[in-house]
C-alpha cells in the first residue's frame, strides 16, 4: 500500500495535464586592481557584475514529459580605469532571450527525480556607455548589439520541498551557439561546449500545479 501511494504521488507531480513554472536568478561580479608605486608604471582598476532573471513554464504532453517555454534577461556591467594617461570606461550591456524546451522526467522516489533537456533559444544584446570595457588583465568585452541562436541539452534534478513546491539543479551537457554582431564592424561567432563543469550550474525555484 505504501509503495502504491509514493508511486501515485510522484505520477500526480509529471502526468499529463499538468503544469509548472519556475524562476532563477543569477548574480556574479570580479574586481581587481593594479597599484604601482614605480613612475614606468601606472595604477589600474577594472569592475564588473553581471545580473540575470528566467522564467519558464511548461505542460506535460505525456505523462513525464513537459514542453514549455522560456524568457531571460541577462545585465553585465562593466567599468575599467587607468591613472596614465588617464582613462576611463564605462559599459553596460543587456541580453534578452526566449526560447522552447522539452523535458524528460524520471521520478526516483515521492520527492525526487531527475529529466533530461532539449532546449532552443534566440537572443538579442544591445550596449550602452563605451564602445570597449577593457579589464586589468588585458581582456576585452567589445560593445557590439548582436543577435544569437542557440540550442542545448541539460540534465537536472527535482526536488519537491512541499507537495507544489521544488527547487531545481540543473547544469549544461552540450551547448551550441551562433552570435553575429551588427556593430562596429560585421562578424560571426559560433561557440560549442560539450563539457560538464561548475561554472554552468543553476539552481531555480518552481512551483507545479
Amino acid at each position: 500500500m505504501m509503495f502504491v501511494m509514493i508511486s501515485f504521488l510522484s505520477k500526480a507531480q509529471y502526468e499529463k495535464g499538468s503544469k509548472f513554472w519556475q524562476v532563477e536568478g543569477t548574480f556574479s561580479g570580479v574586481s581587481s586592481s593594479i597599484k604601482n608605486k614605480d613612475f614606468n608604471f601606472y595604477d589600474a582598476e577594472s569592475n564588473s557584475h553581471s545580473i540575470g532573471l528566467s522564467f519558464k513554464r511548461a505542460v506535460f504532453k505525456e505523462d513525464y514529459l513537459a514542453k514549455g517555454w522560456s524568457v531571460d534577461y541577462n545585465l553585465f556591467s562593466g567599468k575599467s580605469s587607468v591613472s596614465s594617461p588617464k582613462n576611463e570606461s564605462q559599459t553596460y550591456i543587456h541580453n534578452i532571450g526566449v526560447g522552447y524546451f522539452v523535458d524528460k522526467f524520471k521520478p526516483l522516489s515521492k520527492s525526487l527525480a531527475i529529466y533530461g533537456e532539449v532546449n532552443g533559444k534566440i537572443g538579442y544584446s544591445f550596449v550602452n556607455g563605451s564602445p570597449t570595457y577593457t579589464s586589468v588583465d588585458g581582456s576585452s568585452t567589445h560593445g557590439s548589439d548582436s543577435y544569437n541562436i542557440g540550442a542545448g541539452v541539460n540534465f537536472g534534478v527535482r526536488y519537491f520541498l512541499k507537495k507544489n513546491l521544488f527547487i531545481n539543479g540543473e547544469t549544461s551537457l552540450l551547448n551550441l551557439n551562433v552570435s553575429h554582431s551588427t556593430s562596429p564592424i560585421k562578424q560571426t561567432n559560433v561557440y560549442f561546449n560539450t563539457i560538464m563543469n561548475v561554472s554552468s550550474l543553476s539552481i531555480s525555484i518552481g512551483k507545479s500545479f
